[in-house]
């Protein structure tokens, strides 16, 4: 759309605010927007909006996995209100049973206790940040947001992101060194954590969208991931606890170790760019790269070369992540 500058006094210029723009944030006399300032012209924000965004969610002929994945959609998207519709004639078992998909969730999958819908939904709400219960009937529940989200919410759930997958790295690293991966077992918990807060951030950008177009993608782009690598850190650990006994665990340290030296780094670079930085984990991978062929010969079980897999897709995220922290550099 365009608009006619108009001259108003000396030396002010002022342009008209869409009307349809104006009535889906609600803006009245007096209120502030943002101005952010890019190389080709002005991007316009405010994180004001009075209006609830509603949907409704039929989870009666809906499987466990897929109600998981309607939730997740809304939530992710920035509605405000959720109606949730069930049959009250309903038993669900534990949510997480299906929502985390390994034998590491032995604690969910032993529950035998059928749930009612209420108790199922009010389950499956606690896993995301600000979602609150507020009502509910014979056949419903009204899932509402409690406190709108901001730029610096953002902000703290992202670090959050990367220090939960920092603890799982070093973990990971510490039950290799001490040939104990029992000290795992807790590592469902984390990567829950790491899912909770990276939906939290996809909330926050859908809804806000304060910061430039390009930096959002490249943030969408960025948690995306993040937690797919949270994803590779818990069936490492699964594979440790449950189904390799017999791995030689030097192998797949120093691979592992090399890892984590180049995640603390992207970690430090993503806050502070840094081109020294970004060079010292390029020669990690390079060093890795060449390498590794000589490690993977001596490896004699397939267990190993199974965890082996594991890393060298974590080591390719790393890689797409360290692309996309260049380019928001630019």
């Amino acid at each position: 759309m365009k608009r006619k500058v108009i001259k108003q006094g000396h030396n002010t210029l002022t342009i008209t605010l869409p009307s349809k723009w104006v009535r889906q944030f609600n803006l009245k006399p007096g209120d502030e927007i943002s101005l952010l300032e890019r190389e080709n012209g002005l991007f316009l924000t405010t994180e004001r909006r009075d209006d609830l965004l509603r949907t409704q969610i039929d989870i009666t002929s809906l499987d466990i996995p897929t109600i998981w994945k309607y939730v997740m959609a809304a939530y992710r998207e920035g509605y405000d209100e959720i109606t949730i519709k069930f049959d009250p004639k309903a038993k669900l078992e534990n949510p997480y049973k299906y929502f985390a998909q390994h034998k590491l969730d032995r604690k969910y999958g032993k529950e035998s206790l059928k749930k009612t819908p209420i108790e199922f939904i009010q389950d499956v709400i606690n896993r995301f940040v600000g979602y609150e219960i507020i009502n509910y009937g014979a056949d419903f529940v009204l899932v509402k947001e409690m406190g709108e989200p901001t730029s610096k919410e953002f902000d703290n759930a992202l670090r959050r992101v990367f220090l939960l997958l920092e603890q799982m790295a070093e973990e990971i690293c510490e039950a290799l060194q001490n040939k104990n991966p029992q000290i795992l077992n807790h590592i469902h918990d984390v990567d829950i954590n790491v899912d909770k807060f990276h939906d939290y951030c996809i909330r926050i950008l859908n809804k806000t969208s304060n910061k430039e177009p390009k930096k959002i993608s490249l943030l969408f782009s960025i948690l995306y991931f993040l937690e797919l690598m949270g994803d590779e850190f818990k069936v490492i650990a699964h594979h440790l606890i449950f189904d390799f006994s017999k791995v030689d665990y030097q192998h797949i340290k120093e691979v592992t170790d090399s890892i984590k030296k180049q995640f603390d780094l992207f970690y430090e670079v993503f806050y502070k760019f840094d081109p020294i930085k970004i060079t010292a984990m390029s020669d990690l991978d390079k060093e890795r790269y060449f390498s590794v062929s000589n490690v993977y010969k001596k490896t004699k079980t397939n267990e190993e070369k199974e965890i082996f897999h594991h890393l060298r897709i974590i080591a390719r995220y790393l890689n797409a992540l360290t692309e996309l922290r260049i380019e928001m550099n630019f």
